[in-house]
C-alpha cells in the first residue's frame, strides 16, 4: 500500500475555554519545517512520498494536517481524520506542556490502526529533552519520552522519537515506512531498519525503544544547506490572516538563521545556549526574500486576487544583523515586492536600527512585535538582551521603543511574561503602563501574555526535573482564568519559582481584559 501521512500538532490543554486575545494561526509553522523537504518530494512526485496522499496538490497535504489546541475540543475532529487518512505514518510534534497530548493522540492512533502505523514524535520537547553532552555522548532529561517508555512510566506508544533537525529524517522514515508495508513488515519495527539513513543531512539524534531497552542512533553532523530547502508555505500553503494587517492573508516566513535565538536568557526555550548557534549568515537575506516571493506565488495561485502579507518567525528578524537587514532592504527594493510583512525584534535592537528600519517600512514593514517580558529585568535576575541597561531604565526604554516605532509608521505588538519571580505589584504597574501607553500611541497591540513555564532545556532547567506527564493546567477553574493566555502552566513553574496564585492571576487577567 501507498505511503500515507498524517502530521499534527498535539495539543496543549486537555480542555479550552477559549479567549477573544489569545494570538493563534491556522497554520502549525514548526510542523511545516519539519515536513517541508518531505512534502516537496510529494508535491514533486518523487519517491514514495510522490506517490503518497501527500502527491499533487497543496490541498492534499492540508487535509491531512491537523493543529489541535485542546484535546477534549478537538479529539472528534482527530479521530475522525484517522479513520479518513488512516495514515501508516503518524507525525506528532509537542512541546513540553503539550505532551500529556501527545500521549493521548498516540494512543487513540494505536487503538484504531494497532501496529499497521509508525507513530513519530518531534518538536521542541525531543530535542530539549535528548540531547548530546559536552562529551558528544547522548542524554536523556528525565522528561525524555525514551527514557519515560524504557522505565515504563508511559506504554510504548511511539516507535520513533526524533531529537533536532527532522527535514531529512522524516524524508527518510517515509520511504523506510513505504517499504516495511510493502513487505508486509510490523511498522512498529522501523529502527531496526534506520541504520541507512544515517547520513542523513542535519543535527539529529533519533531513538527507540525494544524490550525496555533504549536504542538511539546520531546523524554524522553533515550540515543542512538550508538554501536548498524548500519554503513552508509553497509546500503547505497559506490559511492564516493576522489582524494585524487588515485582513491580508498571511504567510509565515523564515531566514532559516538559527533554531532560535541570537540572546541567551535564561528562562527562554528559544535560547542560543539551547538552540545552537546561528548558521548560513551570509545568505540569510537571501533566503528570506525567496520565501517572501514564495509566499506571493503561493497567493496568486491558491487565492488569485487576494492581498498577501507574510509573519517572518525568526526570534528576531535575521538575528538584527544591521548587514543582513540592510541587504533584505535592498532585495526588496529592487525586486519591487508588494507585500506587507512584519516580525520581531528586541526592544534594545530597535534604537541601533532606526535607520535600516525606515528603508524596511518603504518596502513592506508594517509591524514589529517586541518582548516586554517584564516592569523591571533586574528583578528577575536580568535578561541577556538587556543589553543597553547602562543606558536606561528598561521600561523607559520600551516607552522609547514605541514611540520611535510610531513614528516611522510601523505598528507595535508585545509580549509579557509573568511568573519570571517578578513581584504582583510590578505586573500590576506593568498592565497599568500600558495602558497608557495604548492611550498615547496606540500601541502596544495586540499584547500577547502568557505565564512563564520551565522547560528542559538540554538539561539547563535549574533542577527542576519535571516529566510534565500531566498537562499543565489541572483543573476548569485554572482553565477558565487562564483562558486569555498563551503558553501557561500551574505544574511547571520556572525554577526557584512556586506556583501561581489563582487570585493573582485572577487579578491580572481581569485587568488585561480591560485594557485590551
Amino acid at each position: 500500500m501507498a505511503l500515507r501521512i498524517m502530521a499534527i500538532s498535539a495539543p496543549e490543554n486537555i480542555r479550552m475555554f477559549p479567549g477573544e486575545n489569545v494570538l493563534k494561526s491556522k497554520d502549525p509553522a514548526s510542523l511545516y519545517n519539519a515536513c517541508r523537504y518531505a512534502g516537496s518530494l510529494a508535491a514533486d512526485g518523487i519517491g514514495p512520498w510522490g506517490e503518497s496522499n501527500w502527491s499533487g496538490q497543496r490541498l492534499n497535504r492540508w487535509q491531512s494536517i491537523f493543529l489541535m489546541h485542546s484535546w477534549e475540543n478537538d479529539v472528534k475532529e482527530y479521530q475522525k481524520m484517522l479513520i479518513k487518512v488512516q495514515p501508516n505514518l503518524l507525525l506528532i510534534g509537542a512541546m513540553s506542556v503539550c505532551l500529556p497530548g501527545a500521549l493521548v493522540c498516540a494512543k487513540m492512533a494505536r487503538e484504531i490502526l494497532g501496529d499497521s502505523v509508525c507513530i513519530v514524535l518531534g518538536g521542541r520537547h525531543a530535542t530539549e529533552s535528548i540531547y548530546s553532552d559536552r562529551n558528544g555522548f547522548v542524554s536523556h532529561h528525565s522528561s525524555s519520552p525514551l527514557l519515560l517508555m524504557a522505565s515504563r512510566r508511559i506504554d510504548r506508544l511511539f516507535d520513533v522519537v526524533v531529537s533536532g533537525e527532522g527535514e531529512y529524517v522524516i524524508a527518510w522514515l517515509g520511504e523506510i515506512v513505504d517499504s516495511l508495508d510493502r513487505n508486509g513488515i510490523s511498522l512498529t519495527k522501523v529502527m531496526e531498519h534506520f541504520g541507512s539513513a544515517s547520513n542523513a543531512p542535519g543535527r539529529w539524534i533519533v531513538g527507540s525503544v525494544n524490550n525496555n531497552q533504549l536504542y538511539t542512533l546520531v546523524s554524522h553532523d553533515t550540515p543542512m544547506n538550508r538554501d536548498g530547502l524548500p519554503s513552508p508555505c509553497e509546500v503547505f500553503g497559506i490559511h492564516s490572516s493576522f489582524e494585524t494587517f487588515n485582513g491580508r492573508i498571511t504567510a509565515h516566513v523564515f531566514s532559516d538563521i538559527s533554531c532560535g535565538c541570537v540572546f541567551d536568557c535564561d528562562f527562554c526555550s528559544e535560547r542560543r545556549s539551547v538552540t545552537g548557534p546561528l548558521t548560513q549568515l551570509s545568505t540569510s537575506s537571501d533566503r528570506l526574500y525567496h520565501q517572501i516571493q514564495a509566499a506571493i506565488k503561493t497567493a496568486s495561485e491558491d487565492t488569485p486576487g487576494a492581498m498577501i502579507s507574510a509573519f517572518i518567525e525568526d526570534s528576531t528578524i535575521l538575528a538584527g544583523s544591521n548587514y543582513s537587514l540592510a541587504r533584505f532592504s535592498r532585495l526588496m527594493h529592487e525586486g519591487a515586492v508588494d507585500i506587507r510583512f512584519g516580525g520581531q525584534l528586541t526592544i534594545d535592537q530597535v534604537f541601533d536600527r532606526v535607520n535600516v528600519l525606515r528603508e524596511l517600512k518603504k518596502v513592506g514593514l508594517d509591524y514589529l512585535f517586541v518582548g516586554i517580558e517584564t516592569f523591571n529585568p533586574q528583578m528577575i535576575g536580568g535578561m541577556s538582551k538587556d543589553v543597553q541597561k547602562g543606558k536606561g531604565e528598561w521600561i523607559a526604554r520600551v516607552e522609547k521603543t514605541i514611540k520611535t516605532l510610531d513614528s516611522i509608521g510601523i505598528s507595535c505588538g508585545s509580549a509579557i511574561l509573568f511568573g519570571l519571580g517578578e513581584k504582583h505589584l510590578d505586573r500590576i504597574r506593568l498592565l497599568r503602563k500600558i495602558e497608557e501607553w495604548n492611550k498615547v500611541y496606540k500601541a502596544p497591540y495586540p499584547v500577547s501574555i502568557n505565564w512563564a513555564v520551565q522547560h528542559p532545556l538540554c538539561g539547563n532547567d535549574g533542577g527542576t526535573n519535571y516529566n510534565y506527564l500531566d498537562w499543565g493546567i489541572p483543573t476548569d477553574e485554572w482553565l477558565e482564568v487562564f483562558q486569555d493566555f498563551g503558553e501557561a502552566s500551574v505544574l511547571y513553574p520556572i525554577a526557584g519559582q512556586t506556583r501561581p496564585k489563582i487570585e493573582e492571576v485572577r487579578e491580572v487577567a481581569g485587568l488585561y481584559r480591560e485594557i485590551v
